[in-house]
């Protein structure tokens, strides 16, 4: 009789979160993951062995391990970042803790967009018009 055992690992990304690497020191994107560990019988994970949250820097690839309340503070940035709606409070940042201080990546400037009233630009007849006296 086969017994075929073994211990599966689950991974489920959590977030991408702009913040300060711990190893390059660089302010870049932070993607935070969840590792579930079960123990498996017959490729079927049966007894769940563990849990551990990590954030990887996409600058320099280096890896770190985070806690849960960090990683939730990062879904609770980018949930806040992308509008979500009745999103509940997430504790602030202590200063001086031990985490990295999540946010919310930086919001897109706006580009204005030229006036519909004035006329395409033509190379050929040198600078458009501009100012009060175009109109």
């Amino acid at each position: 009789m086969f017994i075929i055992f073994g211990v599966q690992r689950k991974v489920t990304r959590l977030a991408t979160v702009l913040a300060l690497c711990a190893f390059c020191h660089t302010p870049a994107a932070q993607v935070v993951i969840k590792v579930r560990t079960f123990f498996s019988l017959f490729f079927i994970p049966i007894i769940p062995m563990g849990t551990k949250y990590r954030a990887t820097c996409t600058l320099c690839g280096q890896t770190s391990e985070i806690t849960a309340e960090e990683a939730e503070q990062a879904q609770h940035a980018q949930a806040m970042h992308q509008g979500a709606q009745q999103v509940p409070q997430a504790p602030p940042v202590v200063a001086g803790g031990s985490g990295p201080g999540w946010a919310a990546p930086p919001a897109a400037p706006q580009v204005q967009q030229p006036p519909a009233s004035l006329p395409p630009f033509n190379p050929s007849q040198g600078a458009p018009p501009t100012g009060p006296a175009a109109n």
